[in-house]
């Protein structure tokens, strides 16, 4: 069992937990938003059980140290860190066949973290 954590800006945000946060608040009244957090929320749990231990068609590493949760057109991108832990750093909707270089780049910031449950 890994752990996951949620990267949180200086000033508080985490782009990850708002969009997630808006998935599940449109999930009540938008069948494709509650899909999309259903899905988001079960490849989170898959990674946190199995690490990267899991098909390229739901997480793939990009380089660097990065890697993507793959949920649809929505991608996760990801840094492993000492102790079994993974911090989600940036998301994303894919719009193309290849990751823009400049999501990739976003999720290379500051190391500071700050740690948010999980869902």
């Amino acid at each position: 069992m890994y752990t996951i954590e949620f990267y949180e800006e200086s000033n508080g945000e985490s782009d990850v937990w708002e969009f997630l946060e808006a998935l599940r608040q449109k999930a009540s009244t938008n069948k494709d938003a509650r899909i999309q957090y259903k899905q988001a929320v079960f490849y989170i749990q898959l990674l946190q059980e199995n690490g990267t231990r899991l098909p390229e068609n739901v997480t793939k590493h990009l380089g660097d140290g990065i890697w993507e949760l793959r949920s649809g057109n929505n991608r996760v991108l990801y840094t492993f860190f000492d102790n079994n832990t993974f911090v989600l750093r940036h998301q994303f909707r894919k719009k193309s066949q290849k990751t823009p270089r400049r999501e990739i780049e976003k999720a290379k910031i500051s190391k500071k973290l700050k740690i948010l449950p999980l869902l």
